[in-house]
């Protein structure tokens, strides 16, 4: 069963504002299907949307993008989230987060282009990391730290991720965290 989320409803549980919460629904999803402001009904998120609002959100809050730069990273990003999984996590899909869990966690690097065209549309470069294993061998006198990742490079001219990451104007998203805080914060039950 697929379990829908209101306005009121998912500000409460995620502890943003309201009219914050509204505004970034506005501009990251298209308008509700069902009506507008007048229409009486009150707008009704699956997890999908629920997830793309809260990332556009952190965006736009934490790393301090503008809207149109939020909007072209979810575009960029939708489909492979999607094909990740991302996406699929109802609310009370305890499975799929369980799987992704065990999958390691992914981190998202993205770099933004030198702007092109007239409009200057803003245009980014992204490497996916997903820790694969993570051992610490405290036998020696300092403790070893490996990790070993798997990489994904989208839209990107680098080589590698070595390459990628050396760019002074790359920024981080640990999309697996943010999926756990969101997830845990719907499934919170108040005191």
């Amino acid at each position: 069963m697929i379990h829908y989320y209101t306005n009121r409803e998912v500000s409460k549980k995620i502890e943003v504002n309201l009219a914050r919460w509204k505004r970034w629904s506005r501009s990251f999803l298209p308008p509700d299907p069902l009506g507008g402001m007048q229409s009486g009904y009150a707008r009704q998120y699956t997890f999908r949307d629920l997830f793309k609002v809260f990332l556009g959100g952190h965006l736009l809050s934490h790393l301090k993008l503008s809207v149109p730069a939020c909007r072209q990273v979810l575009a960029d990003l939708s489909p492979w989230l999607k094909a990740n999984g991302f996406f699929d996590l109802h609310g009370s899909n305890k499975a799929s987060t369980r799987k992704r869990a065990q999958d390691g966690p992914y981190r998202i690097y993205f770099c933004p282009l030198p702007p092109t065209g007239a409009k200057g549309r803003p245009g980014f470069t992204y490497l996916i990391r997903r820790s694969v294993s993570f051992v610490i061998d405290v036998s020696t006198k300092g403790h070893q730290v490996t990790e070993t990742m798997e990489e994904t490079l989208l839209r990107s001219g680098a080589p590698d991720g070595f390459v990628f990451l050396r760019d002074p104007n790359v920024q981080m998203i640990n999309v697996s965290a943010l999926v756990d805080v969101l997830v845990e914060k719907l499934h919170h039950q108040p005191r």
